[in-house]
């Protein structure tokens, strides 16, 4: 059989890397990655490891992660300098600010990407949870100005705060992401919400009730309101990409992504019911008997009806009640991923 046929593995113990020059710089494949240690991931900066999930998708043929990536650097930069030409406004109006300069750099953060970079939410997205491109769902689509959600715009802004050296991280609630800005010593610990229009700081109440209806028994166990390690950081942005596949109905590409997110991060129950449901929306397309040759240049997934979603009181009762069986025993104590930690800042 010729190598151009060869089926390549993704497992990235056998790659031996390329010898680096200082003119050269090997990077690695999602391949490679995806198969990385916490420590190797948390050395790679956030918005390149979000451009990457990206790479591949059927939208992002011509996607120029360098161009992105340069481009990033430069909205950092005028952040910086409209941060610091600004600072006097904190020292006038300190109690303004809640007397925390950190609160007021955030706040200047969001401010200005929004104001004088167009970072905006998408209004196209805000009465649907169905990703019409990649870009909504990664910061490529922020970047090219076509808005961002949820999903991309807390990773811009941590994307963003790190190059600038503040202790930005992303959390999850439910169906929601947001930031935290918490230093090590504990001193400094809010949130950040600038999926809307402007800057606001919300505490984790706010994140329990209303539309995100996040149950404590959840907190508790570590599910949501927690800061991401690096690792859950890639899971999110891996369970983006399925999400994207599974939109344009490529059932199997998508379980793939959805099953090394749940690896990525055994502890988001969204992430384990995509892969779930994908699963079944697979069973049942052969189930109808309407399985095509090639899931790659099939029409009409639109047409097949989808199985009825279970809906239960909350992801605890989902993850007891749906095979296979994941039943913790005591409560599973999560250290949130501080600053100090090698996160590629």
């Amino acid at each position: 059989m010729s190598n151009r046929y060869r089926r390549r593995s993704l497992r990235a113990s056998q790659a031996v890397p390329a010898e680096s020059t200082p003119d050269k710089i090997r990077v690695p494949t999602l391949g490679e990655v995806l198969f990385f240690s916490t420590p190797q991931i948390a050395r790679l900066r956030i918005e390149f490891l979000n451009l990457l999930c990206a790479s591949g998708l059927p939208d992002t043929r011509d996607l120029n992660i360098h161009a992105c990536l340069k481009k990033l650097d430069e909205w950092a930069q005028h952040v910086k300098q409209e941060t610091e030409r600004n600072l006097h406004r904190f020292q006038d109006n300190a109690s303004e600010y809640r007397n925390s300069e950190a609160f007021w750099r955030a706040g200047m953060m969001v401010t200005v990407l929004q104001q004088d970079l167009g970072v905006r939410y998408n209004p196209d997205c805000i009465n649907t949870e169905k990703f019409n491109s990649s870009g909504e769902g990664f910061i490529h689509g922020i970047l090219r100005g076509e808005g961002g959600t949820c999903a991309n715009l807390p990773i811009l802004y941590a994307a963003v705060g790190r190059k600038l050296g503040y202790p930005i991280y992303v959390c999850c609630a439910k169906r929601h992401l947001f930031n935290r800005w918490a230093t090590r010593d504990g001193k400094e610990c809010f949130n950040i919400e600038g999926s809307g229009k402007g800057f606001s700081s919300l505490p984790d109440d706010y994140y329990m009730k209303a539309r995100y209806t996040v149950n404590p028994r959840e907190v508790r166990l570590g599910f949501y309101l927690r800061n991401l390690d690096p690792a859950e950081e890639l899971a999110i942005f891996m369970a983006t990409r399925g999400h994207c596949l599974r939109d344009r109905g490529l059932l199997l590409d998508a379980i793939v992504a959805y099953a090394h997110a749940h690896r990525l991060g055994p502890f988001q129950p969204p992430i384990f019911y995509s892969m779930m449901e994908a699963i079944r929306g697979e069973m049942h397309i052969h189930a109808e008997g309407k399985a095509p040759n090639s899931y790659r240049e099939w029409e009409g997934w639109d047409k097949i009806p989808r199985p009825d979603k279970r809906i239960l009181t909350d992801e605890f009762d989902r993850v007891l009640k749906s095979p296979p069986v994941f039943r913790p025993k005591e409560a599973i104590v999560i250290k949130g991923f501080r600053e100090g930690e090698n996160h590629g800042i």
